[in-house]
């Protein structure tokens, strides 16, 4: 018995899916947008610095905080983060994550947060989610 597979069960896009995602204080729902692989590592590079170590390697460290609010902010669609009436109102001009920081209370953030990591099938436990909003 051979396990011949047909290489046309993979021809899938990987093509952005949307999802709602309700808050009580906020008449219309937090869109948010899922994230192919190829754009998720350009996000983490660009929130990764190469330094020297004691011995004189180079090591990678990820920031994750700035790695965290950099997926939220392209994960969000609605509201536009970009939105210059939105960044007046909320006093961050310029800072797309920064008015989504000052939009939402603390618990509402690592909802949304759990959200996007579920939607894109970050399968982490939530102690392992709430550790990552912590810090």
């Amino acid at each position: 018995m051979s396990n011949v597979v047909d290489i046309k069960s993979f021809l899938v896009p990987n093509e952005d899916e949307t999802k709602e995602v309700k808050f009580e204080r906020f008449p219309e729902a937090f869109v948010i947008s899922s994230l192919g692989e190829t754009e998720n590592d350009k996000i983490k590079k660009s929130c990764t610095k190469t330094r020297r170590s004691k011995s004189g390697n180079l090591v990678k460290d990820l920031d994750t905080d700035k790695y965290g609010d950099a997926l939220l902010a392209r994960c969000v669609v609605t509201p536009d983060l970009q939105n210059a009436e939105l960044q007046t109102f909320f006093g961050t001009p310029g800072d797309a994550i920064g008015t989504l920081k000052a939009m939402l209370r603390a618990g509402e953030y690592a909802n949304l947060t759990k959200e996007v990591l579920e939607f894109n099938g970050f399968n982490e436990d939530e102690e392992e989610i709430k550790d990552e909003v912590k810090n």
